[in-house]
């Protein structure tokens, strides 16, 4: 928190200094969150975004702090710099680049990027750490966990038009990505190739995308090290070894969401879909959320879903490390189902006040968005049913 505090006052120095140049405009976004869970053993985690930890409450998975500036050379060529700080997988806070890209406006209707963007996998990925753009304290896990990669290292071209009262927006992409597994762990998407298409009519917006890449993933904690090196010593385990992790993956990915807002009412939904050749299990996940405005004060609901459809380590037959590869498969399945009841308060033009309450029932044979201190196999391998409560200030500036 010390390093939030830090680079508020830096980023804020920063700002005061740059509004005396018309080319740059600068603006910042900021959560304060915390989440507990009803559990003695158990967290609530993020995959991807922070470390899995004892502390409860938890502020490193809602929190952070994000300045970015945005530069016009002139009516067609602008860039963009994002500088975000939040808890890490590893438990850093250091600030890194989540956007850093140049656009050139080919043309009123085309415009090419270059640089470091925003993964663009799912309908809010825009907004994947401004909370304050989004009516949750953070967008639901179960289909949002299925892709953690947040950034594409690339170049994409955004083409948008307009056809009687539909805007129409096409979105195809190409580059890499990269993130820290927990403990040591990393991961990779080369040769990232996708589309998106979205399309909006009034009250309401359609996304569809889809893409594939190759995939590297290193598992770095004691169960994976201890049982890949097993299994290479075991006769016949070497196949099962190999499913693990590595550098021969290849990794699919779809979705679809809709979100209608007539001002008063508000529906929002998505689908997604992870198919991945090994060292990650495949899934499928989908939500639905629906709220109602009273004036400044929108409570909402959300029903949210995970299902499993491939293990990432296909169990060895009449081996005895076959417990120890259900519980491996079991640590690294987050299938579940929660409702969610939460509700936002827009107490200033720039600031929100959000409270959610989550019940999750882990799936069995899996551990959900949850890291549990409990080391026994059936920790991971049965159903369990976690009450979150999650609480954010959301800012922007």
């Amino acid at each position: 928190m010390k390093t939030l505090l830090l680079a508020l006052m830096s980023l804020w120095a920063l700002e005061v200094h740059a509004t005396q140049s018309d080319m740059l405009d600068l603006s910042g976004f900021a959560t304060l969150g915390v989440a507990v869970t009803d559990r003695n053993d158990t967290r609530f985690s993020r995959v991807g975004f922070d470390h899995p930890g004892d502390q409860n409450p938890d502020f490193g998975p809602d929190s952070v702090l994000g300045i970015q500036a945005n530069w016009r050379f002139s009516p067609q060529a602008a860039a963009v710099l994002q500088v975000l700080s939040r808890e890490s997988p590893r438990g850093s806070y250091m600030p890194r680049p989540t956007l850093a890209f140049f656009s050139y406006q080919l043309d009123p209707a085309l415009t090419v990027r270059l640089g470091r963007m925003r993964g663009p996998f799912f309908m809010f990925s825009d907004t994947i750490d401004i909370n304050y753009a989004q009516p949750w304290i953070r967008s639901p896990i179960e289909v949002y966990g299925l892709n953690p990669y947040v950034d594409l290292d690339g170049v994409d071209l955004l083409y948008r038009t307009r056809i009687r009262n539909v805007d129409i927006e096409v979105h195809p992409y190409f580059g890499s990505s990269r993130i820290d597994v927990f403990e040591d762990g990393e991961s990779r998407l080369k040769g990232i190739i996708g589309m998106n298409l979205a399309l909006s009519s009034g009250d309401l917006s359609i996304h569809a995308g889809y893409s594939s890449a190759d995939q590297k993933l290193q598992w770095s904690d004691p169960l994976h090290d201890w049982l890949q090196g097993a299994l290479r010593r075991t006769e016949g385990g070497v196949p099962f070894a190999e499913q693990m992790s590595g550098s021969d993956g290849r990794a699919r990915f779809a979705s679809a969401g809709f979100q209608w807002d007539n001002g008063r009412w508000l529906l929002i939904g998505e689908y997604a879909r992870r198919k991945v050749s090994q060292n990650a299990n495949s899934a499928h996940g989908w939500y639905l959320t629906a709220g109602r405005r009273f004036g400044t004060v929108i409570p909402y609901l959300t029903y949210a879903r995970q299902i499993q459809d491939e293990a990432i380590v296909d169990i060895p037959p009449a081996s005895e490390l076959s417990a120890a590869v259900e519980y491996f498969n079991a640590s690294r399945n987050l299938a579940q189902r929660s409702v969610t009841a939460g509700v936002r308060w827009d107490f200033a033009d720039n600031a929100a006040l959000k409270a959610e309450l989550m019940r999750a029932e882990t799936a069995d044979g899996a551990s959900g968005s949850f890291y549990s201190f409990d080391t026994s196999t059936s920790a991971l391998v049965r159903g369990r049913t976690v009450n979150v409560l999650s609480v954010s200030i959301d800012v922007t500036f």
